[in-house]
C-alpha cells in the first residue's frame, strides 16, 4: 500500500521519544509490583508464592520466599519440608555452599526423616562439585570422602549407594593424584628425600586401598631412581613392573626410562 503524503509514513522524533517516556513510566509501577515484600506476608501467601515459582521451576524466585519462610515461621509442623525445598533451590541456583550447609541442617534436624538419605546425598554431591583441580588445597575432597563414609556407614542407606561410592573412589583418586602432583614438582626441584617421602605417604596411605596403584607406584620409583642415577633400582624396578604388570601403560613408561627419549608425566 503507498500513502500520498510521505510525513505519515513516520513518526516525528519528538512524538516516538513521548511515546517512548511515557511507555516506561506505565511499566515502572508493573515493575515494582513484581518484588514480593515478603516480611508482608503470611505463612501461606509465602507458601503460594514459592508453590507458584516452583511449578514454573523459577528456582531463583523461590529462594526469597523460602528464607521468609525458614526466618519468620520455625514453629510451624511442616517447615523441614520448606528447607529441604530451600536447599534445593540453592543447588539448583549454583549456590552450593548454602546449599550444603541448609542440607546439612536438615539432616541434623530431622534424622529419622523420610528425606533424610535424600539430604544426606545432596550434602556430599555438594562439597564433591566444590572440589578444585590437584594443584589446589584438597580440603573440600577430604570433606566429601569423610560424607561418602558416613553415608554408606549408615546401614539404613542404599538408594544412592553406587553413586556414593563412585564419588568417593573419585575423590581418593583426586587425592591421589595431588599426591603425584606434589612428588613431581619436588623431583623436578631435586630435592629427592621429599620425593621420597611422598611416595612413603602413597603406600602407607592409599595402597591397601587400591591394588591398582601398585603399578603406578613402581613407576614413580623408577623416575626417583632415574634421577638419582641409581641404576641397579632403577633395573629392579623396571623388571618387577615387566614381571607383574606386563600390560599397564606404566610398565611401558618406565621402560623407556632407559632409553634417550624424554618422557614428562
Amino acid at each position: 500500500m503507498k500513502f500520498k503524503n510521505s510525513n505519515s509514513r513516520i513518526l516525528n522524533s519528538r512524538t516516538v521519544s513521548l511515546l517512548s517516556l511515557t511507555l516506561l513510566l506505565l511499566l515502572l509501577p508493573q515493575c515494582a509490583k513484581e518484588e514480593v515484600k515478603t516480611e508482608n506476608l503470611t505463612f501461606n501467601e509465602l507458601k503460594k508464592e514459592t508453590l507458584s515459582a516452583l511449578k514454573e521451576s523459577q528456582h531463583k524466585n523461590a529462594i526469597k520466599p523460602l528464607e521468609a519462610m525458614v526466618a519468620q515461621h520455625s514453629e510451624k509442623q511442616e517447615i523441614g519440608k520448606y528447607k529441604l525445598l530451600l536447599a534445593d533451590s540453592y543447588f539448583n541456583t549454583g549456590d552450593l555452599p548454602s546449599a550444603y550447609q541448609m542440607y546439612d541442617h536438615f539432616t541434623d534436624f530431622y534424622p529419622s526423616d523420610k528425606h533424610a538419605e535424600y539430604a544426606t546425598y545432596q550434602a556430599l554431591r555438594t562439597k564433591f562439585y566444590q572440589t578444585l583441580r590437584v594443584d589446589c588445597d584438597q580440603t573440600e575432597t577430604e570433606y566429601a570422602i569423610n560424607l561418602c563414609k558416613r553415608y554408606l556407614k549408615n546401614g539404613e542407606y542404599n538408594k544412592y549407594q553406587k553413586d556414593v561410592e563412585d564419588i568417593q573412589y573419585t575423590c581418593e583418586r583426586k587425592l591421589i593424584d595431588k599426591e603425584v602432583y606434589v612428588y613431581n614438582f619436588y623431583l623436578r626441584k631435586k630435592k629427592f628425600k621429599s620425593a621420597r617421602n611422598r611416595l612413603a605417604y602413597l603406600k602407607d596411605n592409599f595402597l591397601e586401598k587400591d591394588a591398582n596403584l601398585n603399578p603406578r607406584i613402581l613407576f614413580l620409583e623408577a623416575k626417583l631412581a632415574q634421577k638419582e642415577k641409581d641404576s641397579p633400582t632403577l633395573t629392579d624396578k623396571i623388571e618387577k613392573l615387566m614381571d607383574d604388570y606386563p600390560e599397564s601403560h606404566f610398565t611401558r613408561m618406565a621402560q623407556r626410562l632407559t632409553t634417550k627419549n624424554r618422557f614428562v608425566f
